[in-house]
C-alpha cells in the first residue's frame, strides 16, 4: 500500500456522512449551521437553502452533507429547529462519536444504531431543538 494509499484512508477515517431525509429547508439549515461551526473544514455542507422554489416549510426528499471532524470549531448558531428532525450519519466509530458530541452539546438527542462494524458505524439520530 502506498503512502498515498494510506492518506487517503486516514482522510476517510475523519469524514462523515449526514443524510436528513424529510427535512424542511429551515431545519435543515440550522443543522448544517450547528455542524459548519463545530467543524470549520467540512467540505460538502449546505447551506439548507435548497435549489428552485418553494416556500421554507417545503418539505424535500433528503439534504446530505459531508463533516470533516479533524477541526473543531466552537458552536455560534442562532437558528433553532422548527421541529424534531431525524439525521443518519455513517462513517468511521470515531468520527461518527464526535459529530453525534457536537450534535448533543446544541440538542437533545436520541441514537438508534444501525450498522455496526469496526470500519464504519450508521447511526439514526432523532434531533429536538431544547
Amino acid at each position: 500500500m502506498s503512502t498515498e494509499d494510506t492518506g487517503q484512508s486516514k482522510e476517510g477515517a475523519c469524514l462523515v456522512e449526514i443524510e436528513l431525509p424529510h427535512c424542511t429547508a429551515s431545519n435543515a439549515a440550522a443543522v448544517f449551521a450547528v455542524l459548519r461551526s463545530a467543524f470549520p473544514k467540512s467540505p460538502e455542507l449546505g447551506d439548507g437553502g435548497g435549489h428552485g422554489p418553494g416556500a421554507d416549510g417545503e418539505r424535500r426528499k433528503f439534504w446530505v452533507g459531508t463533516v470533516d471532524v479533524r477541526t473543531h470549531g466552537e458552536v455560534e448558531c442562532t437558528l433553532e429547529l422548527g421541529e424534531p428532525v431525524e439525521a443518519d450519519l455513517s462513517g468511521g466509530p470515531d468520527a461518527v462519536r464526535q459529530v453525534q458530541d457536537a450534535l448533543a452539546d446544541f440538542y437533545d438527542v436520541t441514537a438508534e444504531p444501525r450498522i455496526s462494524g469496526d470500519q464504519e458505524v450508521e447511526v439514526r439520530l432523532s434531533l429536538a431543538q431544547r
